[in-house]
């Protein structure tokens, strides 16, 4: 090949890359498993005293009615959790091990989302009327696959902090991408992140310059969470210098990719060119193994152990997991820091009921019979997400339709989406993002026109949704000017 060496440990973690990847573009599974996992969690919730049943696309529980997800299956789950079981064991020298580690995911993954859909349930209960925000909903998977993958994480002679750091950062770091592979140019952003996971693993070199630099790293998250711009924190969770090859960060390669990790500069038209040269570049470089390169990670693995037990301080370990303890915030600043924000309400000139949880069914005047229109809030300081992602946390799946841009069907009905954001009315959500991109941006009001396909075509349905967002955004700004 030219001289290119494909050492084992490259293959493996060339192999356990794609294994992630798939599965986590894959995660938008069927509910394959649904017929095992609800009669579990509805006999767990009948046995500790809480009336439950099944109701087809919902759970009743109690006086709640939980809509019944393919999440809530929990098919994806066990994809997530298998990537990280191949993930964090792809340098098990043993074969039997790995497989075995690899299978034990399977009834994990069943455990783990019960646990999952009982946090659940049990958060809905105590916040009702509100429904739990996506990140929300991110975080108890999240911590619920953490023990589970840690208990199959190999040592390698190593302090149990170091492996348990990298596993908090895998997770943390999957569990953010998987809702991310539908948006434009998906698929780029998952294998960036797996290419720069790759290159994350605990450090001990330069040890004071990477104290100072991740002292800047948490005041650098305190401030992308304070700005609201979500779509940093992969790159924030994957820049965490005790883990990160910053050599590999600075390098032309390493650059690219990490900046195809950040979803604004992804939805770019132009992005594909530069993130898929700059990957391209790193799968070059990991495979060209000339020997000065092996030697110097062979130098570095064999030295990792070394220089941390002989320094028995108590500061690193600490510093470490308080490292690893910061991994959780992406998914509860927006949750924490929405505390007392005020309500967004239709003006009086509209009819309007609430529907709960931010929620408003309006009827702005001269609306068609059968067209309905419901107005979102914010539910914290995050940007809104696209109709498609909103609606999947609560039971339904959409498809884009083809020729009609911005229209979206379930099968049965037209939708599409509008905002109204910074005093503007913006036509849909690359739109949306840009306009709040601005670090601060309040993030606006969404909108969501739904019809039956008997109401007509797409575009007469199109036509109608944007003339009845024209008429709704006049009446708003007409509020706002009023004494």
């Amino acid at each position: 090949m030219n001289g290119i060496s494909l050492s084992a440990q490259t293959l493996r973690t060339l192999c356990a890359a794609g294994f992630v990847a798939a599965a986590v573009m894959f995660t938008q599974s069927q509910d394959a498993l649904r017929e095992i996992t609800r009669p579990i969690v509805l006999a767990i919730v009948n046995a500790i005293g809480i009336a439950a049943s099944d109701k087809g696309d919902v759970m009743a529980i109690g006086k709640l009615e939980v809509p019944w997800t393919r999440d809530c299956a929990g098919m994806n789950l066990l994809l997530i959790m298998l990537a990280l079981g191949v993930w964090v064991n792809r340098e098990e020298p043993s074969v039997r091990k790995f497989w075995l580690r690899v299978l034990a995911m399977v009834p994990a993954a069943l455990a783990a989302n019960v646990l999952r859909v009982l946090t659940l349930i049990a958060y809905r209960m105590v916040a009702y009327p509100v429904v739990e925000s996506p990140q929300t909903h991110y975080f108890m998977g999240f911590i619920w696959m953490v023990p589970f993958i840690t208990l199959i994480t190999p040592r390698a002679g190593r302090p149990a902090w170091h492996p348990l750091m990298e596993t908090f950062q895998a997770a943390a770091v999957v569990a953010l991408l998987a809702p991310m592979t539908g948006m434009p140019n998906g698929s780029m952003i998952t294998v960036a992140v797996i290419m720069a996971l790759s290159q994350c693993r605990l450090r001990l070199d330069f040890w004071a310059t990477r104290v100072t630099l991740t002292v800047l790293w948490v005041a650098a998250g305190a401030g992308v969470a304070a700005l609201n711009m979500e779509s940093f924190w992969l790159p924030w969770l994957l820049c965490c210098p005790l883990l990160l090859d910053m050599r590999w960060l600075f390098s032309p390669a390493g650059a690219l990719v990490m900046l195809s990790t950040q979803s604004m500069f992804a939805m770019q038209s132009w992005a594909p060119y530069l993130g898929w040269s700059g990957i391209g570049l790193a799968v070059w470089a990991m495979l060209k193994k000339n020997e000065e390169a092996a030697d110097e990670a062979k130098v570095e693995t064999a030295g990792l152990p070394a220089v941390d037990n002989n320094n028995t301080s108590w500061l690193r370990p600490l510093l470490g997991l308080g490292c690893a303890a910061c991994f959780m915030v992406p998914f509860l600043a927006s949750t924490l820091l929405s505390m007392g924000q005020l309500n967004w309400h239709p003006p009086e000139t509209v009819r309007s009921r609430s529907l709960g949880n931010h929620g408003f069914e309006v009827q702005v005047p001269g609306q068609p019979q059968g067209m309905a229109l419901v107005c979102y809030a914010a539910e914290g300081k995050d940007r809104h997400h696209t109709v498609k992602v909103c609606l999947k946390y609560r039971g339904t799946e959409l498809e884009p339709v083809a020729g009609e841009a911005g229209v979206y069907s379930d099968g049965k009905h037209w939708l599409r989406e509008f905002f109204l954001q910074d005093g503007k009315l913006l036509q849909g959500y690359p739109e949306y993002l840009k306009s709040t991109f601005r670090p601060g941006s309040d993030p606006g009001v969404h909108l969501i026109f739904i019809s039956p396909h008997s109401f007509g075509t797409p575009a007469d349905f199109s036509k109608t949704g944007a003339e009845l967002a024209e008429s709704l955004y006049q009446l708003c700004q007409a509020r706002e000017v009023r004494p």
